[in-house]
């Protein structure tokens, strides 16, 4: 087995230096609860077990540790350390990825009733990783950040799985000539099409949000795979005074404990739907604030 390893920070502090390590894992493929080598993804066997419907998952394991070594230190002396790591996450049991406890980082309330929920690739429930294979069989699991449960969207008019890639973690994303502050994919379960939401800046005002809130990003799609057809929409998100927002948008009082923030649907210039994104903790999602500055900086762009 193969990992991935990154030094993700040094700091020489004196007698000693602080070495932070990322261990990422090379795919850890399991058949019935057996962990077995890993099929190549478009041989007959690998398409069989999704055709047959077999119980089989694809997993990485992704650890970040802090290593102390004593100055001076050899770089034979720290790879060793770094081994030991890389030998405990390649030892991982197939069971570690169903006994950890599923983790919600957001929770999307839309129309003050459907729930959205997303989780970490690693501690999604199984039963909705296999629906998303189930219509997807070609669908690559570690290549997914964030997975989110099915959730019925009224102007697409079916079921919708979001899910974030790793590969748009990077900073100044860009999608043709327009700065992006995320992308997401959108997978439509009964048409078994997806197409991507790209979250855009943007100076423009909307009648439809209420004074006093702070517009963060408007939405535009691309990828959108032949033989879908959706109408034109696009998404604005916000934050504003949770009083004043589900009085205009006719919302209950759903707040998270940590933050809140809102989104509505567009079409032909008519809001269609709103979203409440609630955050009971900090999560990787619980601070848009935050975040819109980081990616506002990369692309040297201000937002406010």
């Amino acid at each position: 087995m193969t990992s991935t390893v990154t030094i993700v920070e040094t700091v020489d502090r004196g007698d000693v230096t602080k070495v932070v390590v990322k261990v990422k894992t090379d795919e850890i493929f399991s058949l019935e609860g057996e962990r077995l080598d890993s099929p190549t993804r478009a041989s007959d066997y690998h398409q069989s077990l999704h055709s047959g419907r077999v119980n089989h998952n694809h997993n990485r394991r992704t650890a970040t540790d802090t290593i102390w070594m004593t100055n001076p230190y050899t770089q034979a002396q720290l790879d060793a350390k770094i081994q030991e790591l890389v030998v405990q996450l390649d030892a991982t049991a197939v069971g570690h990825f169903d006994k950890q406890d599923a983790v919600i980082q957001e929770r999307c309330f839309i129309d003050g009733a459907s729930e959205k929920n997303f989780y970490p690739i690693d501690q999604a429930p199984q039963s909705l990783k296999n629906q998303l294979t189930e219509a997807f069989p070609s669908v690559d699991l570690t290549t997914i950040a964030l997975l989110s449960t099915a959730s019925y969207n009224s102007v697409v008019q079916e079921e919708v799985i979001t899910a974030f890639l790793w590969e748009w973690d990077v900073p100044a994303l860009m999608e043709g000539s327009a700065e992006l502050i995320t992308k997401a994919r959108k997978y439509c379960l009964a048409s078994r099409k997806f197409y991507d939401r790209c979250y855009g800046f943007t100076t423009e005002t909307f009648s439809f949000i209420p004074s006093g809130c702070t517009v963060m990003a408007k939405s535009f799609h691309v990828n959108i795979q032949s033989g879908l057809v959706i109408p034109t929409f696009y998404d604005v998100y916000f934050s504003g005074d949770a009083a004043t927002v589900q009085a205009e948008f006719s919302l209950p009082a759903l707040e998270g404990s940590e933050s809140t923030y809102y989104g509505v649907t567009v079409v032909d210039g008519e809001v269609q739907r709103a979203k409440q994104y609630c955050y009971d903790g900090v999560t990787v999602f619980s601070n848009w604030d935050e975040a819109m500055d980081r990616v506002a900086s990369e692309h040297g762009v201000s937002w406010r």
